[in-house]
């Protein structure tokens, strides 16, 4: 008696076990956008991965929604995972759309099962931020670029005058090193006369040298 029971207890586990054993793994599905907002007319790219349990699911549909806040549908596609389960989207905003927050939704099927996942983004209008975009570029600021200006127009000026300055002096002190000082005059002294025996100095009033007695006359006769 007790063998049958325990019998029968054994076949109702396997008989409830089986299904838990034999279970599919659960198909899994992530998406998410490139950019937490974005500007009329840019291109959105949503990206994410399929999963059967915890292996990449290779070659499933997923199909994409864009929805806006009023529920108006912005953009569909389908995409197809890659060996590693990716999948990509890309698709441009028109010039029309608002400035609201967006919900994508992605959804994958596989045999049995389907998995939806979303993700939000939003769309700022091209002038709230003061940032101009050129090919994907975020150019500088107006303000920035004035500020700048007026910084250098400020400085410019003083600038100018204190180089022209200092290449004046620099160019007057090189001037001064270049030119020679002039040479002195030679003074003429008119109330003496020069010996010419001996060469020394006396005064033009005098006929005789008093140092050497040489007379000094209109012939100039040298005599002791």
């Amino acid at each position: 008696m007790k063998t049958s029971r325990l019998s029968m207890l054994l076949l109702f586990l396997l008989f409830v076990g089986m299904p838990l054993a034999y279970a599919s793994p659960i198909l899994h599905i992530t998406a998410g956008t490139d950019k937490p907002s974005y500007f009329q007319q840019e291109t959105v790219k949503v990206c994410g991965k399929v999963t059967l349990g915890e292996n990449p699911l290779r070659g499933s549909l997923v199909a994409l929604e864009v929805i806006d806040e009023s529920g108006d549908i912005v953009a569909v596609g389908t995409s197809q995972t890659s060996e590693k389960g990716l999948f990509a989207f890309a698709f441009k905003l028109s010039p029309n759309v608002g400035s609201q927050n967006y919900i994508v939704y992605v959804s994958a099927r596989w045999e049995n099962q389907t998995a939806v996942n979303c993700s939000t983004f939003l769309i700022e209008a091209s002038g709230s931020t003061g940032y101009h975009e050129n090919s994907g570029n975020q150019g500088i600021p107006s303000s920035v670029v004035i500020s700048i200006l007026l910084i250098f127009l400020g400085i410019l000026p003083p600038s100018v005058l204190i180089i022209s300055i200092f290449l004046f002096l620099k160019l007057k002190e090189i001037k001064v090193k270049i030119e020679p000082p002039a040479p002195l005059e030679k003074q003429i002294d008119e109330k003496h006369k020069t010996c010419m025996n001996c060469g020394k100095k006396f005064l033009r009033i005098r006929t005789f040298c008093p140092y050497c007695l040489t007379y000094h006359g209109q012939d100039c006769v040298k005599k002791a």
